[in-house]
């Protein structure tokens, strides 16, 4: 069993859950769920980036340029939709980090047709690039058709600051899930009352 696992997948474009890879990042101990390049091959066969045959193929490179190269892509996603989804500017610098992947993962991929009446870059071979290219499609996806309005950062107090796409009806939605960050604030909230009582 893989660490990243253990994480839950919440952020609703596959973009948004590879920023999501680092949990805790408002915390003084965030976690790294992607340390090596055979973690970063399997992560994106378990969300469906690639199938589990490639990224058996691909996780036996030996490729530490390639994983610097996504984390650097991870940063400048996360600092990208966290500007987003606090109402500030992106930085100019992340975009032009995710603009660049963008077109290198494109000019690497070939136009076929994805079965659905329209088109998709698709990818293939044994490029160790080739987990991070539909990473970096995904987030120009997002950031050209949106829903921006719809892209919030968890408001857990606790330092979580993962990112997800609202999808409830009214957009009400705050945390990341109600499992964990949602459970810990009723659970703090609680707290607060019965103090405030006494």
């Amino acid at each position: 069993m893989h660490a990243f696992e253990s994480l839950d997948v919440f952020g609703g474009a596959a973009g948004l859950d590879f920023a999501n890879t680092v949990d805790g990042r408002g915390t003084d101990r965030p976690v790294d769920y992607l340390p090596t390049y055979a973690e970063l091959a399997a992560w994106s066969a378990y969300i469906g980036l690639v199938d589990t045959a490639d990224a058996e193929r691909l996780g036996r490179h030996d490729a530490p340029a390639t994983l610097r190269t996504a984390l650097s892509l991870r940063e400048a996603v996360f600092q990208v939709f966290h500007a987003i989804g606090q109402g500030r500017p992106a930085p100019v610098a992340a975009l032009d980090e995710v603009r660049q992947r963008y077109a290198e993962a494109t000019a690497a991929a070939r136009l076929a047709p994805d079965g659905a009446g329209a088109f998709t870059w698709q990818f293939e071979g044994d490029d160790p690039d080739r987990a991070w290219w539909p990473i970096a499609v995904d987030a120009v996806r997002l950031l050209t058709g949106g829903p921006l309005d719809r892209i919030k950062v968890c408001a857990a107090e606790a330092g979580c600051a993962g990112l997800f796409l609202d999808t409830s009806k009214n957009r009400s939605r705050r945390w990341c899930t109600m499992d964990g960050c949602g459970v810990d604030a009723k659970v703090k909230r609680q707290a607060t009352r019965r103090r405030n009582r006494t």
